[in-house]
Parts: C-alpha cells; sequence; structure tokens
C-alpha cells in the first residue's frame, strides 16, 4: 500500500524495503523455497512524533518487535496439526450462545420460554371456549344441550313422556300462573284499602257532623248496614269505637260490631266500599269547604288551666312543652309551677324544641288528646287543691278553732301540717309581716284592691297598709278609705289577692308564713289575756 499510494516514503519505510526487498527477490520456488508470513506485532503502542506528520501513525523502528518463532517450529506443528493460536481463538468465537451465558441469565430465559409457553396454551384454551359457546348459543338458558352420546332409556317407558302428562304440567302452570296473579292482585288491592282506610279515619276525625250523616246515609236498608258493618270491620273494632262512640249509641254499636266481627268479605268488595266512602267525604269537602280544616286542638278552648294540668299529667316531657306552648304565659307558668323540679327543667328544654316537631306528629297529638280530654274530670273535680284549701279554711277560722285544728293536724300528720301551714296566711296577721315584704306586696296591688281588702278590718291592719304608699298619695287613700262601703264578696275577692301574694313570696322563699303566724297567733292570746 505504502509503495503504490504513497509517492514520499518515510526513511524507515525505505530502510525496512531495503532489507526485506533483496530477500523476497532471492526466493526460488523452483528449488523449493516457500514464503511462510508470520506477523509481527509490536509490544508496545507506537509514539506518535509531535512535529512529523509523515511519521504519524507509523510503528516506531527503534522499538523491540515480538520474537518470531522459528519456521521450523510452525511447519512441524502445521505437519502434526496441532491447531495455532489464530485458531484457538477461532474455535472461542464459535462456541453457542447457551454456553456463554451466565447462571442468572440462564433462569430469566427460562422463565421467559415458561411465560411464551403459558401464553399460547391461554390462547388455545380460550378458542375451545367460544366454539363451545357457539355450539350451545341455539340452547335456552336453563336446558343444557343434548350430549354427543346419549344414552338409551332403562325401560321402554323411561325416554318417552305421554301426551295425558304433557297436557297436565301445562294445565298446572298455568293455573300456578293465575294463582300467582291473583296473589299480586289481592297484594295491590290489600295496599290499596289500608291507604283508603287511614285517608277516612284523618276526614273523620273532628269532624262528628259528618259521621253523623254517613251514619243516617249508611242506615237506610239492610244494604247499607251491611255497608256500615264491612267499614267496622275495616276501620277495627277499637278505632272504629273510638270514632262512632258518640254518633251511635252504645247497644246499637255492639250490635253493629258483634255483626262485624261474623262478616267477612273479599278485598275486591273491601275496595269497592271503602271508594264510595271515600266519595261521600269528597262531596262534603267540595259542599262544605269552609270547614273542611279542622283544629285538632279546639278541644283546649272548652278546658280549664286545672284541666289541662290533668290532661296532660302522666303526658312525656314532649307532650307536656306542646300543650304548654298553646296556652298563655300565665297559665303555662302555673302549671309549671306544678311540676317537680327535674320535670320543669325537661319541659322547658321541649319548649325550646317545639320548631322541630313534624307536622304529622303535631296532628296525631292533637287526635290523641281531643279523644283523652273527653274523659277530663269537670274543674270542680281536678281544680281543687287540698293543700290550697285547707290552708284557705285556716285563714278564715277565728283563732282559737284555727290553733285546735293546726294542733291536731300536727299530732296526727306533721309532715302534711308542716305543708299547710306553709301554705296558710292570715289575713288579720298583716301587720307583723316583716315590712319589706309588706311594701312590695302592696306596691303590686292595685290601690283600689288594697283599699277594698282593708275595708272594716282593724286600725292597725290599715295603719300597716296605708303606711306602704308614698306618703303624697296616703291622704288620698285614707279619705278613699272612709267614703268606700264594698260588698263582702268584693272584700273577699280583695283579700285573696293579698293571700296569693304572699304565697308567691314563700314559694320564692323570701317569706315564712308559719313564723308570721305562729308570731301572729302569740301576740291575739297575748291580747286576748290582757283584756280578760
Amino acid at each position: 500500500v505504502d509503495l503504490v499510494m504513497h509517492k514520499e516514503v518515510s526513511p524507515s519505510v525505505n530502510t525496512y524495503i531495503g532489507e526485506i526487498v533483496p530477500i523476497l527477490s532471492g526466493l526460488d520456488y523452483e528449488r523449493g523455497d516457500e514464503l511462510i508470513f508470520v506477523p509481527i506485532l509490536p509490544s508496545d503502542p507506537f509514539t506518535e512524533q509531535v512535529g512529523d506528520p509523515s511519521s504519524a501513525g507509523l510503528p516506531d523502528p527503534g522499538a523491540k518487535a515480538l520474537p518470531e518463532d522459528d519456521p521450523k517450529d510452525i511447519e512441524v506443528a502445521l505437519q502434526s496439526g496441532e491447531p495455532s493460536e489464530e485458531q484457538d481463538g477461532e474455535s472461542l468465537e464459535e462456541e453457542p450462545f447457551w454456553l456463554r451465558m451466565s447462571d442468572i441469565e440462564k433462569i430469566l430465559a427460562g422463565m421467559l420460554l415458561f411465560l411464551i409457553l403459558l401464553f399460547f396454551w391461554v390462547l388455545l384454551k380460550l378458542r375451545k371456549f367460544k366454539a363451545s359457546s357457539t355450539q350451545q348459543e341455539g340452547f335456552p338458558a336453563l336446558m343444557p344441550p343434548q350430549s354427543e352420546t346419549p344414552q338409551l332409556p332403562l325401560s321402554p317407558n323411561q325416554g318417552f313422556v305421554s301426551i295425558a302428562d304433557t297436557n297436565a304440567k301445562l294445565l298446572n302452570s298455568h293455573e300456578n300462573h293465575e294463582n300467582h296473579e291473583n296473589q299480586l292482585n289481592d297484594a295491590v288491592l290489600i295496599s290499596d284499602n289500608e291507604r283508603l282506610i287511614q285517608e277516612i279515619i284523618k276526614q273523620m276525625i273532628g269532624r262528628d257532623d259528618w259521621k253523623q250523616e254517613l251514619v243516617q246515609e249508611m242506615s237506610r236498608d239492610k244494604q247499607s248496614m251491611d255497608m256500615l258493618t264491612q267499614l267496622i270491620a275495616s276501620l277495627g273494632m277499637s278505632t272504629s269505637r273510638k270514632l262512632f262512640s258518640g254518633t251511635i249509641p252504645q247497644n246499637t254499636y255492639l250490635d253493629l260490631e258483634k255483626l262485624a266481627d261474623e262478616a267477612s268479605s273479599s278485598p275486591e268488595e273491601e275496595n269497592e266500599m271503602l271508594k264510595d266512602i271515600q266519595k261521600f267525604f269528597l262531596t262534603k269537602q267540595l259542599t262544605d269547604p269552609e270547614q273542611n280544616k279542622s283544629n285538632p286542638f279546639s278541644f283546649m278552648d272548652q278546658l280549664t288551666t286545672s284541666q289541662i294540668g290533668f290532661l296532660v299529667k302522666d303526658e312525656p316531657a314532649k307532650i307536656k312543652a306542646f300543650i304548654f306552648g298553646r296556652l298563655e304565659s300565665d297559665e303555662a307558668a302555673e302549671l309549671l309551677r306544678d311540676l317537680s323540679k327535674d320535670e320543669r327543667t325537661k319541659v322547658a328544654l321541649e319548649l325550646g324544641k317545639l320548631h322541630e316537631l313534624p307536622l304529622e306528629l303535631v296532628e296525631k297529638i292533637g287526635y290523641n288528646l281531643a279523644e283523652k280530654a273527653r274523659h277530663v274530670p269537670d274543674d270542680g273535680t281536678v281544680g281543687v287543691d287540698g293543700i290550697k284549701f285547707i290552708a284557705d279554711v285556716l285563714g278564715d277560722l277565728d283563732n282559737s278553732t284555727r290553733q285546735e285544728l293546726i294542733n291536731g293536724l300536727r299530732s296526727s300528720d306533721i309532715k302534711l301540717s308542716e305543708n299547710i301551714e306553709s301554705h296558710c296566711f292570715i289575713f288579720e296577721s298583716i301587720p307583723v309581716v316583716p315590712k319589706d315584704i309588706l311594701l312590695e306586696v302592696v306596691r303590686k296591688l292595685q290601690p283600689d284592691d288594697v283599699i277594698t281588702a282593708i275595708s272594716g278590718t282593724t286600725s292597725k291592719i290599715k295603719e300597716a297598709a296605708i303606711m306602704c304608699f308614698p306618703e303624697k298619695s296616703r291622704p288620698a287613700l285614707v279619705s278613699s278609705l272612709k267614703t268606700k262601703s264594698p260588698d263582702s264578696e268584693e272584700v273577699r275577692a280583695a283579700r285573696k289577692l293579698f293571700v296569693q301574694s304572699m304565697r308567691d313570696m314563700s314559694d320564692a322563699g323570701r317569706l315564712n308564713l308559719q313564723e308570721v303566724n305562729t308570731k301572729f297567733t302569740q301576740e291575739s292570746s297575748q291580747t286576748e289575756s290582757a283584756e280578760q
């Protein structure tokens, strides 16, 4: 290459050629000379000469070359068949790749081969499954396909079904289907009947006039009476008794109840009867719209405060709170005072939550209490407080009789006696009442009531009451006292105001009426002894 391609040859190359070419030219192949080319590789890399571009990339002629093998040794090696170093290198390069793999590479290759086989196995299974599903596509869901090798019946009658059996099965299935449809229809009718019953009950509550007209309408003939007994049976004995107790006489209703207990009707007949009654009430709503909305709490207008307290005495705190919320504040306060401390707290908490009650519950409370209010005793029975009544009696008695009765109560029931004495206020004991308490009580009352109450009393009582007023108004009050002549009922009513005010002070813990009465009794006894 250097001889042909390069025009200029370095001096070292010229020297090399000069030494080698004569040797090559001296070879004589006729006499048996042979040229064996053995490459000589340098042991060290060639050093580049800086600044000499002609010698770049050429070997250093001064570097020591590898020792050459003896040609005779090479020939002997070739004749003996031993591979040379080049042949050994070629044999190593030609080894299979799996022999050159490490252990980890062999494991990974095995796993990859397993995954490939698994993938093809899954594909094969999916293909078979799709083929089988395609074959069974024409069969019903509940009837499996026939097997490829059907078995013969064991007996002559086993493999065949008679026409009579087939017809019987078809008839049975048709009857079962009809029964199922009838059961569904009955369930729908029963649900509709329950809805109609609830609407009828809601329309009948609080409308005695409608109930009366309904009973008259259903009492015209035998067919109408049958409808009435059927209505009682549908509503239920307990509900019907509450609804018709004030409309139908008791004996007549008991007879109707017996007939209703023995009567039996299908859901269709009951539904037809309830729809007729519903039409009757719809007609009443159209002809009498102003009375359509009734107040479920209208019964409270006919009850006194004492009767309302008796009505809700056994009700929970939520019901008490709802009823108290429909009263005037002074009436609610009076009922709250009669409750225990814990019950008062519960009712007060429920009063603050009245807005959370649903309207359906409010209406239900009203109707239930309206029914219960029919059995509440009159005010003369429930309005009497035994403790306050006997305390008022003691206040009206003379000193000797009063003291005798108190001593008898103390010997019989000391606790009851203390309770009565703590509520008893003797009007004549006004002079011994503490001045600050008497001043507050007198100024809370109307001046005219005070003058009426002290009319006809002793000068000591008049002076104690008049001195509670401002000094400028006293002359006018004294003049009014001299000219005023009330009757006994007016005096009694005015003195009750004094007594109630003193009891309020006692309930507030600011006045001990028992001490006032004891002090008054002692002063009265001393006065009587001095007069004797």
